[in-house]
């Protein structure tokens, strides 16, 4: 597959916005964001066990979208499922590929945003659609939260 012009930004770490975050923690508290902003890039979300942060929160990922991104999928299905971390990812919606439906078809709900993300530095709103993805036991209270904003399919 030619992920080119799904990699063509010219960056590949997108800042959530203020909103978005109080809409998360709306479902929990945050405990762990594994992929910050603008983060040290000696810090490696993907080695650390997300596990371990937090077992009374939950872990925000907004990762980078580029070609790591299969890699942080699998990571949040393994941490969510094997150990049962909750999670909420902010990811690109992209359902046509191998990764979404070997990782993001276990979670417990997907969010399927309407409109386009405007992204904290962005100049405009985001260029692909977005979508949040559940892994935990609050998928009702995912739901009504995230209802308000977009699509929720429950898995």
């Amino acid at each position: 597959m030619n992920t080119q012009t799904l990699f063509s930004s010219k960056t590949q770490d997108w800042q959530t916005p203020p909103e978005i975050l109080q809409l998360v923690e709306e479902v929990a508290p945050i405990a762990f964001d594994p992929a910050p902003a603008n983060w040290d890039r000696s810090f490696d979300g993907l080695v650390i066990p997300w596990s371990a942060f937090g077992p009374n929160g939950l872990c925000f990922v907004n990762p980078p979208y580029g070609p790591a991104l299969p890699e942080w999928t699998r990571k949040a299905a393994r941490e969510g499922k094997m150990f049962g971390v909750p999670i909420v990812l902010l990811i690109p919606a992209r359902p046509d590929t191998r990764w979404w439906h070997d990782n993001i078809l276990k979670a417990d709900a997907v969010c399927f945003w309407k409109g386009r993300i405007k992204f904290v530095g962005a100049e405009n709103s985001a260029p692909f659609p977005s979508a949040f993805v559940y892994f935990g036991a609050r998928r009702e209270r995912f739901r009504e939260v995230f209802a308000k904003k977009g699509w929720v399919v429950l898995l």
